[in-house]
């Protein structure tokens, strides 16, 4: 991938920093495919992610945030961060961010930072039936297979390599989950050894595919005219550190979907051991 793509993941998470506590995100698709798409969701959560970090020492990682998304942001138009110094206490920081564009609400986060401390230690382990990621499919072959070219290449312009690792419709057994897929993400570029560019860049794949999950019993795929589809909100908590350049695991499931609503969460493994978790709740609008 070149320096100059538009897709180039680490780019997307550079912003100007307007003043002490404004962010712009200069990086606008004019003249691309995506130019007339709404704004990914996972862009604006990792660019709020990158505005909170610049106003928080840098001992202090991001350990958990929750966010709302409140409209569709254009590709065509810059997004500005606005950062709320909440707290900053002896060990904690809290940051809120409002996104905007062209002076409306678009997106706010919530999001929490913590020094490091000793303290209990378990996890659930990896799943022990996942195929490694250099056996399974790129994403984008599943969707065309399954759905058509417009699927594959909603998933093909994010600065990511997404591998299938299966679902509750084929490799997954049913008893699990009726609703189950796993995935093997990382970012297509080497990124620097940053804890918060790595944090940032899991929150842009975290939104990839979780609420497609919900839609797995349904044999219909959310990019389908006949679905309106939207991420509502969505939490991350960020467990142990991780690289976003290795092959990260994410494993999900929609519990519930119902009322036009998709509820769905997720565990994200690297070497076998849980780095983070996620959960978001979507709009999955069946049109007539």
């Amino acid at each position: 991938m070149t320096e100059d793509s538009h897709t180039n993941l680490s780019r997307l998470l550079h912003l100007e920093q307007v003043d002490e506590h404004r962010f712009r995100d200069p990086n606008l698709l004019r003249g691309t495919p995506w130019e007339g798409q709404r704004t990914f969701g996972g862009q604006v959560l990792a660019q709020a992610l990158i505005a909170a970090h610049h106003t928080t020492p840098d001992e202090r990682r991001c350990h958990s945030m929750h966010a709302y998304f409140l409209r569709p942001g254009s590709n065509a138009l810059p997004i500005d961060y606005e950062v709320d110094i909440t707290r900053d206490g002896g060990t904690f920081s809290q940051r809120r961010v409002t996104a905007f564009q062209q002076g409306k609400l678009l997106f706010g986060l919530t999001a929490s930072f913590h020094v490091g401390e000793r303290g209990l230690e378990h996890s659930d382990p990896v799943p022990g039936d996942v195929p490694p990621p250099e056996d399974c499919p790129p994403m984008a072959e599943v969707m065309r297979e399954r759905f058509g070219e417009a699927a594959a290449q909603w998933v093909a312009w994010h600065g990511l390599e997404v591998r299938y690792a299966g679902d509750s419709s084929d490799a997954i057994p049913h008893a699990s989950h009726s609703a189950h897929m796993r995935v093997w993400a990382r970012t297509e570029e080497p990124f620097p050894d940053d804890p918060k560019l790595h944090v940032a860049a899991a929150a842009y794949l975290s939104d990839l595919t979780i609420l497609s999950v919900a839609s797995v019993p349904h044999n219909v795929t959310i990019m389908s005219p006949r679905v309106a589809s939207a991420s509502l909100d969505h939490a991350m908590w960020f467990h142990r550190d991780f690289r976003a350049d290795r092959w990260l695991l994410h494993d999900q499931i929609s519990p519930v979907a119902s009322g036009g609503l998709g509820f769905s969460n997720g565990r994200l493994f690297q070497d076998g051991v849980l780095r983070a978790s996620t959960a978001q709740e979507g709009l999955i609008r069946l049109v007539d």
